[in-house]
C-alpha cells in the first residue's frame, strides 16, 4: 500500500485531529473575565462534597483536656495539698524533678492538641444555624485560626470584631493560656529527702542499752540538773525528728518548724515519741521511748489535787537532805514540801506537792513498770509547784525600779503574810495551820500542827531587810507518764502510730528511773534557779549585795519546769554527755537521700491561685468535652475548615466579587464592607 493510500485512510484522520494544531482549536478560547465563563451556571452553588463522619478531632477535644486537668488536678490536690506532709522535714517517697518538668511539657501538647480537636468541632458548629458564621469576614476569622492565639484576640478588639463561635472559641483557648503559666506559680521543685530502701545508721538508746543509765538523782555529777540550772539548749541528735501523735496538728506548734525540732518549753503536747536518730529522714518501725508531760499554768487553788490537801496534812519531816524544809504527808498518802528561799532581794515562799520518789527498783524500768496514759490516771507522775513571793529592802536598795508582774496567778490560794492596818507585814496563822494528825516514828523533835514555827517566820518578818512587796500566788501543774516500745513512724508527717509496749533488757539489779522522777527532784527546793532556766535576766549590781530585777512570773516558772521535764526525757534516750555518739543500724528502719521535691511555690504562698487553676483547667475540659461531643461527630463534608474548604466557597461566591473595586483593592478583609455584606454559610 502506497504512502497516499494511507494518508487516506481513517487512521490518517485520527492523526490529523490529534495534531497540536488540531487540538489546540478544541480549547476554549477566553480569559477569566470573560462573558462565555460568567455565562456558565450563573448564580449556582457547587455541589457539596460527601459528608462523613470524623473520630479524631472530637475524642482529642473530648479527652485531652480532661487528661491535662486530671494531671494537674493530682498535682495540686493529691501531691502538693493533700498529701500530709511535715514541712520542716521536707521528705517524700517519690522524687518531684518528673512530675514537674513532665507537667509543662504535657500542658504545652496539651494545648497544641486541644485546638487540633476544637478546629474539627469548629469545622461542625459552622454548619449549625445558631454558631454559623454571620458574614464573610467572620469566616475568614475562622479560616485563619484567629480564636486561637493572642494576635488574633488582639486583632479582633482591635477592631471589634466578635461573633457567637469565636468568641467562644477564643474563651476556650484563653482558659489554658492563663491557667498554665499561673500553674508554674503555685506549686515548684525544693530540695528536700527521698525515700530510699537502705538500712540507716543511727545514734540514741535501744533495748540493750537503756537500762545502762546513769542515776540522774544519785550521781554525784548530776548532768542533768546541771544543764537545766544554765538554760542549756536541747539539741536532738542527729537529724533531729520528734515524732507525734498523728492527731496532733504539727503545723500549730513552733517546736516543731524547723530542724532539729525541740522539746516543748511553752506549750503542752501530751504525746510524743523519741527514738533513735539517723542523719537524715527515716521511716519504719523503731524501738524508742514515749513521754508525756502536761504541765500548765494553774489559775484557780481548785486545779491542784495535792496542795489543795495541806490543810488536812501531817508533819512528816523537817529537813530535806541538807536543807531545811518541812515535809507533810496528806491524807491520800501524797507528799507536800514547804520551803523558804531567803537570799538576794528577792524572797520566796513555795509549796511542793507529789506522789513522792519511790526507792529501790520501784519506778524504774524493770518491766514491771505501769503502761503510758494518754490521760492522768493512778500511775502517772503529778507535780505541783505554788509560790509566793516578796520582794525585801536590802541596805536601801529600793531605789531601783522592778517588775512586780507575775500575772497570770492563783485564784483563792490565800497567802502566808497579810497587811496590817500600820501597812507593816504579819504572819497568817490561819494560813500554817494543820488539822493532821502528828505522826509518830518520823525524826523531828517539834511535835505540832503549825508549819509557821518551823519556818523561821519571825526571823524573816523581824529582820533588817523591810518587805517592800508582795506578789500573788503563781503556780504550775505537771502530769508526766511515759513507756518503751516500737512505733511505726511515718517520715512524711513526722508522726507515729501503733504502739507496742517492749520492755528492755533488764538484768535484775538496776534500770533506769522512770520518766518524771528526775525531773522531780531537778525542781524540788528550786527557787532562784528558775530565774536562769527560764531565760529571765540574771542578778544585777546592786548598793552591796546582787539583786534581781523582777518577781518571777508564770509563764516563766512554766518554761523552766518544762525545761526540766525535757531534760528528763532527753537525757533517758539519747544522754546529757556529749561521749554518747555510738551509731548502729536500726534494721526496721528505712533511710532517704537528698533530691528534689514537690512543695508549694514560695512566690505566691497559700492555695488559693492553685486552686483557681484547676477552676480554669475544669471550665475548659468541661467546655470542651460538652462541644466535642455534641458537635464534634456530626457529618460533615471536611474533618475542618480547611484550604479546600475556603477555595470553594471563593468559587460560589466569584460571580459576587468580581469586578468589586473594594474586593480588588486589596483592602484587608476586616475593614471589607464587600466581604461583610455577604454571607458566611
Amino acid at each position: 500500500m502506497s504512502s497516499v493510500e494511507m494518508a487516506d485512510g481513517p487512521n490518517s484522520r485520527l492523526l490529523q485531529d490529534d495534531s497540536p494544531e488540531r487540538i489546540d482549536s478544541r480549547k476554549p478560547q477566553f480569559n477569566v473575565g470573560d462573558p462565555k465563563l460568567e455565562e456558565q451556571n450563573p448564580g449556582e452553588t457547587l455541589p457539596e462534597l460527601p459528608h462523613h463522619r470524623y473520630w479524631v478531632r472530637p475524642l482529642v477535644a473530648v479527652f485531652i483536656p480532661a487528661i491535662v486537668t486530671s494531671y494537674y488536678a493530682v498535682i495540686w490536690v493529691h501531691l502538693v495539698q493533700g498529701l500530709a506532709h511535715d514541712e520542716a522535714v521536707k521528705y517524700r517517697t517519690f522524687s518531684g524533678s518528673l512530675i514537674f518538668y513532665s507537667w509543662f511539657i504535657i500542658g504545652v501538647f496539651g494545648l497544641s492538641w486541644s485546638k487540633y480537636g476544637l478546629v474539627g468541632v469548629e469545622a461542625s458548629m459552622l454548619r449549625s444555624p445558631f454558631w454559623a458564621a454571620p458574614n464573610l469576614t467572620a469566616l475568614l476569622m475562622h479560616s485563619n485560626g484567629t480564636w486561637s492565639s493572642p494576635s488574633g484576640w488582639i486583632k479582633a478588639i482591635r477592631n471589634r470584631q466578635f461573633h457567637r463561635l469565636w468568641s467562644l472559641l477564643a474563651f476556650l483557648s484563653l482558659l489554658p493560656f492563663i491557667a498554665l503559666p499561673l500553674s508554674g506559680l503555685v506549686f515548684e521543685i525544693s530540695d528536700g529527702y527521698i525515700k530510699v530502701s537502705d538500712v540507716p545508721s543511727v545514734i540514741g538508746r535501744n533495748t540493750t542499752t537503756f537500762n545502762l543509765i546513769y542515776n540522774p538523782i544519785e550521781d554525784h555529777m548530776k548532768p542533768t540538773e546541771a544543764a537545766w540550772s544554765i538554760g542549756a539548749a536541747l539539741n536532738i541528735p542527729g537529724f533531729g525528728v520528734i515524732y507525734t501523735n498523728k492527731s496532733l496538728d504539727r503545723s500549730n506548734h513552733s517546736d516543731f518548724e524547723k530542724i532539729p525540732n525541740t522539746l516543748p518549753l511553752t506549750e503542752a503536747i501530751p504525746d510524743l515519741f523519741l527514738a533513735p536518730q539517723a542523719d537524715k529522714p527515716v521511716s519504719g518501725t523503731s524501738w524508742g521511748l514515749r513521754v508525756k508531760y502536761d504541765c500548765s499554768v494553774v489559775r484557780s487553788a481548785s486545779q491542784f489535787t495535792i496542795l489543795s490537801e495541806k490543810p488536812a496534812s501531817s508533819i512528816i519531816s523537817t529537813t530535806c537532805g541538807t536543807d531545811k524544809c518541812i515535809m507533810l504527808q496528806t491524807p491520800s498518802k501524797n507528799l507536800i514540801t514547804l520551803w523558804n528561799s531567803t537570799a538576794t532581794n528577792v524572797y520566796a515562799y513555795f509549796e511542793i506537792g507529789s506522789r513522792g520518789t519511790p526507792s529501790g527498783l520501784d519506778g524504774r524500768y524493770t518491766g514491771d513498770h505501769p503502761d503510758f496514759e494518754a490521760d492522768e490516771g493512778p500511775t502517772s507522775l503529778v507535780f505541783e509547784y505554788a509560790m509566793w513571793q516578796y520582794r525585801v529592802n536590802v541596805l536601801s536598795d529600793d531605789r531601783y525600779s522592778f517588775n512586780a508582774t507575775v500575772a497570770p496567778s492563783i485564784e483563792g490560794m490565800g497567802s502566808p503574810l497579810v497587811k496590817s492596818n500600820d501597812n507593816a507585814y504579819r504572819l497568817n496563822q490561819t494560813f500554817f495551820g494543820l488539822k493532821g494528825d502528828v505522826i509518830d516514828g518520823f525524826p523531828y523533835k517539834n511535835r505540832t500542827t503549825d508549819a509557821s514555827k518551823l519556818m523561821d517566820w519571825d526571823r524573816i518578818i523581824d529582820g533588817d531587810a523591810a518587805i517592800l512587796d508582795l506578789s500573788a500566788p503563781v503556780g504550775v501543774r505537771c502530769v508526766a507518764s511515759s513507756g518503751l516500745g516500737t512505733a511505726k513512724l511515718d517520715g512524711m508527717t513526722s508522726t507515729f502510730d501503733d504502739f507496742r509496749r517492749s520492755d528492755p533488757d533488764f538484768g535484775g539489779t538496776f534500770a533506769s528511773m522512770r520518766f518524771g522522777y528526775a525531773a522531780e527532784s531537778i525542781l524540788n527546793g528550786q527557787f532562784l534557779q528558775h530565774y536562769v532556766a527560764a531565760g529571765l535576766p540574771a542578778t544585777q549590781p546592786g548598793n552591796f549585795s546582787p539583786r534581781y530585777p523582777q518577781f518571777l512570773d508564770a509563764n516563766s516558772l512554766l518554761r523552766s519546769m518544762n525545761l526540766a521535764y525535757a531534760m528528763d526525757a532527753f537525757s533517758l534516750m539519747y544522754g546529757v554527755k556529749s561521749g554518747f555518739k555510738t551509731e548502729w543500724p536500726e534494721a526496721g528502719l528505712t533511710s532517704s537521700r537528698k533530691g528534689k521535691i514537690l512543695s508549694v511555690a514560695s512566690l505566691i504562698p497559700g492555695a488559693t491561685v492553685g486552686y483557681l487553676v484547676l477552676a480554669l483547667l475544669c471550665v475548659w475540659s468541661a467546655l470542651s468535652a460538652g462541644l466535642g461531643l455534641w458537635y464534634g461527630f456530626r457529618r460533615r463534608p471536611a474533618d475542618r475548615l480547611d484550604g479546600y474548604t475556603m477555595l470553594r466557597k471563593g468559587a460560589e461566591m466569584a460571580d459576587e466579587l468580581k469586578g468589586n473595586a473594594e474586593f480588588m483593592s486589596g483592602k484587608p478583609s476586616h475593614g471589607n464592607g464587600t466581604l461583610a455584606a455577604l454571607r458566611g454559610s
